[in-house]
């Protein structure tokens, strides 16, 4: 059981001390940020991250792939017309790898920065809400993300962009 409240306001529980908790105790489950209407979420498994997800636009595949210059926008409009298609309810990586637009290396690059990006854009709410749930998706892929180097870097990036 994580040693902070299961739910709260980041002002109350700053999300380093709830992301060290989690780690520190091994935790298995999704923390979900929620800021007015968007709400993003990390994936834990024994206390290390795995994954993060948004409901924002901005922290898509696509774009993050388009805004890391990995990807062109012509050829993320391509993938999303055949994603759309619906093949076989693929996700939109592997329309991307399938079909030339990115290799097996870049996409998981790409979703480790995608991942990274979601968890910082967190530490710049500062009126959100969270709750701990002690379950994961199915559907995941599990990448490992190493909690002390990315806070290393989250702070770096916010001193370079203050």
């Amino acid at each position: 059981m994580p040693s902070f409240p299961l739910s709260g306001k980041i002002q109350s529980t700053p999300l380093p001390v709830i992301l060290e908790s989690l780690q520190k105790e091994k935790a298995t489950g999704t923390l979900v940020v929620r800021l007015r209407n968007v709400e993003k979420c990390i994936h834990i498994k024994d206390g290390q991250i795995i994954f993060a997800m948004s409901t924002d636009k901005l922290d898509r595949l696509g774009e993050t792939l388009v805004r890391e210059g990995m990807l062109s926008r012509e050829k993320m409009e391509a993938a999303l017309k055949l994603h759309s298609k619906g093949v076989g309810f693929k996700k939109l990586g592997a329309v991307l790898v399938e079909n030339g637009f990115l290799s097996p290396k870049d996409l998981f690059s790409g979703l480790k920065i995608q991942v990274k990006n979601i968890i910082y854009s967190l530490f710049l709410w500062e009126d959100a809400e969270y709750r701990f749930e002690e379950r994961l998706p199915a559907d995941i892929i599990k990448l490992q993300i190493n909690l002390q180097d990315l806070l290393v870097e989250i702070i770096k990036r916010m001193k370079r962009e203050a």
